[in-house]
């Protein structure tokens, strides 16, 4: 028996907040990048040490990935993982290298999304 894809999100995502789930329900049926942001955004979070002092959905573009949260080669490498299992992707290492910011997160992640329908 195969599961749906709501059931496998539910499933990787066990453990964390039930915000980040509902992020990916919305994005699942609307398809808005706000909430694809919002839920790469709160995988990142949970997966950091310590959070951010700012609400996850509140931080600038701007906000340095490494200097700022403290986002490690382990944590993107996790981050990662749970990308393309949720969304059936591929993402190499070299693509990772030039992400410096929340923005180029963002940007990578939707046109990864984009490339993979």
């Amino acid at each position: 028996m195969s599961s749906s894809p709501a059931d496998k999100a539910a499933d990787r995502l066990r453990g964390h907040p039930p915000e980040t789930l509902a992020a990916y329900r919305a994005y699942e049926q609307t398809r808005q990048p706000a909430y694809l942001d919002e839920l790469v955004l709160r995988i990142l979070v949970f997966l950091l040490p310590e959070p951010p002092e700012q609400p996850v959905t509140e931080l600038p573009d701007s906000t340095r990935l490494r200097e700022d949260l403290g986002v490690d080669s382990i944590t993107i490498a996790e981050l990662v993982f749970m990308l393309e299992d949720l969304f059936d992707l591929t993402i190499q290492n070299e693509e990772l290298v030039d992400l410096a910011t929340v923005a180029d997160l963002r940007r990578f992640i939707r046109q990864k999304i984009s490339e993979s329908k």
